[in-house]
Formats: structure tokens, C-alpha cells, sequence
């Protein structure tokens, strides 16, 4: 073959592979979500709101929001997790710390909490708590190891025909 083929089949091979490479590439787009277009999935009282990724099927970026005065149970979750307050304000303790003295996160706080860690999560009365959160993994919510919260002295007793203590006279 003489060079002129052989540099015309080269240059042939040649702009094939970059027709392809052009057109196996996605085109990068803004991306744009107003508040109300979120679409918020319902977690028993909290809701989580996915901006980017799948939260059901790996890493994901999302809205979570607490109603004002919830408590969470105990609980961890499998991946770690990182967040930012983005309104009201939130406490998150360990297990062997005290809620009560849990630090205040106001709106602009940034946290992490490792996977596999038993944790609560509270949200202060008066408003809502909308944090950013994400996640290398899947969101997922593990019961805590020892679920049971210390028992509300004013709760009423579980068995109606149970009679609550009487305190004892000084």
C-alpha cells in the first residue's frame, strides 16, 4: 500500500474513534430544584427529600427534615453520614451522653456521625429542622441495639388496670 492509503485509512480509523468517543459522553447540564419541586419521601415523621443520587440505592445528597419537637429512638445507620442545618436547630447525642446537654446545631452547623454508631436525633420545638445530608451509601435506618428509651415517669401505665406506684412519704 502506497503511504497515501495507509494515512487516509489511519486518518478514516482515527475520526471514527473520536465520532465515538464524542457521542458515548453525556452533555453536563445545570441542574435547578425549587423548594416545592422536592419530592419528599415520608419516613415515619421525618421526610427525605433526594437532590442527587438515589438514596435507596447508593450515594445521594438530600433534604431530611425533622418536625419541631421530634426525637428520634436510637438508632445508627449503616454508611457514615455528614450534614449542614439549614433551618431550625437540631441536637444529636451517643449513647452515655446526656440529650439535655447536647450541643445546639442553629442553622449553618455542619456534623458527621460514623456508621454503626447508636445515636438520637432531636429537632427543638418551634420549627422544623431542614438539613442538608449526604451519603456515600444508601440511606437506611438500623433500630438501635438497646431501643428502649428510659421510661417517661409521667406516662401512664402500659396495663390499664395496673395501679402507678405510690411515691413514697417523706
Amino acid at each position: 500500500m502506497n503511504k497515501i492509503k495507509m494515512l487516509a485509512i489511519a486518518l478514516s480509523i482515527g475520526g471514527v474513534f473520536v465520532a465515538g468517543v464524542a457521542v458515548g459522553k453525556e452533555t453536563k447540564q445545570a441542574k435547578y430544584i425549587a423548594r416545592d419541586e422536592v419530592k419528599w419521601k415520608d419516613l415515619q415523621g421525618p421526610k427525605l427529600g433526594a437532590l442527587t443520587g438515589d438514596p435507596d440505592k447508593g450515594p445521594y445528597g438530600g433534604l431530611l427534615q425533622l418536625p419541631g419537637g421530634f426525637e428520634s429512638p436510637w438508632h445508627s445507620h449503616t454508611g457514615d453520614y455528614e450534614a449542614v442545618m439549614i433551618s431550625g436547630t437540631s441536637r444529636h447525642w451517643l449513647k452515655g451522653e446526656d440529650g439535655a446537654k447536647a450541643k445546639k446545631l442553629p442553622p449553618g452547623s455542619y456534623w458527621s456521625m460514623p456508621g454503626g454508631i447508636d445515636h438520637v436525633s432531636a429537632c427543638e420545638k418551634g420549627a422544623d429542622c431542614v438539613m442538608f445530608i449526604w451519603q456515600k451509601t444508601k440511606f437506611d435506618f438500623v433500630p438501635g441495639k438497646d431501643a428502649a428509651k428510659p421510661a417517661d415517669p409521667t406516662a401512664k401505665p402500659a396495663d390499664p388496670k395496673a395501679k402507678p406506684a405510690e411515691p413514697k412519704k417523706p
